[in-house]
């Protein structure tokens, strides 16, 4: 790693968790630091770190569909994830103090499944890292990291999507944004596996000729005709 890019990586790291800590510091100043003002900070650090997950979520997705035009974006998928990895600890500080002060704190089962999506962060956070990452084999390494992003976004959806539905304009600002992204995300790399499934060229035509090196005999047959 370059020294500009740990530059990029610190920046942006300090900015997103300096970010966090004011919406922290605001939702207090609105609501108190009693329950009500911690779960409103819960809220909206949990929203802001998301901005920064999804942008690493589905930076090589885009490249992979829209080609070199969002190439510095795909490169920058590891900062963007660092940043997510910092503004996130304010969040995990807010729910170490709710546990703290709250008499109904919420469930050991929802402490496991999203305490498992906190762990995840701060495993891939370590393995972005050269030296971490040598200490495992690099196929280990790659599949800790697809299920650990899928796991980080399936807690996600299941935050935002607890609520029910509401017409209303707190959950219109609060919640849809926010699952409209999560939806956008899942196809975008969807997409994205699809395009290199079939061979599709960013802003081409796709073809039914599996990827090279794949086993389709009944694609391959219909080639063929």
């Amino acid at each position: 790693m370059t020294g500009q890019a740990r530059s990029v990586a610190a920046t942006w790291m300090l900015a997103a968790f300096g970010t966090a800590a004011i919406l922290a510091v605001s939702s207090f100043g609105l609501r108190g630091s009693s329950e009500e003002g911690i779960l409103l900070a819960l809220k909206v650090t949990a929203r802001w770190s998301y901005l920064w997950f999804w942008a690493a979520y589905t930076a090589g997705a885009w490249r992979a569909l829209l080609g070199n035009r969002l190439r510095p974006e795909a490169v920058r998928a590891r900062e963007f994830g660092l940043a997510y990895a910092a503004a996130h600890l304010v969040h995990v500080a807010m729910v170490v103090w709710l546990y703290r002060i709250s008499p109904h704190p919420p469930g050991a089962r929802t402490l496991e499944f999203f305490g498992v999506a906190v762990f995840f962060t701060y495993v891939l956070a370590l393995l972005s890292f050269p030296r971490p990452a040598a200490w495992l084999p690099r196929r280990v390494s790659s599949v800790i990291r697809r299920i650990g992003v899928e796991y980080i976004a399936l807690a996600f959806l299941v935050d935002f999507a607890g609520p029910p539905f509401q017409l209303t304009v707190t959950y219109a600002v609060g919640y849809v944004p926010f699952l409209a992204l999560i939806l956008l995300g899942y196809a975008v790399r969807v997409a994205a596996l699809a395009a290199a499934r079939f061979q599709v060229p960013s802003g081409g035509q796709a073809s039914l000729a599996p990827a090279q090196g794949s086993r389709s005999p009944r694609l391959q047959r219909s080639s063929r005709q």
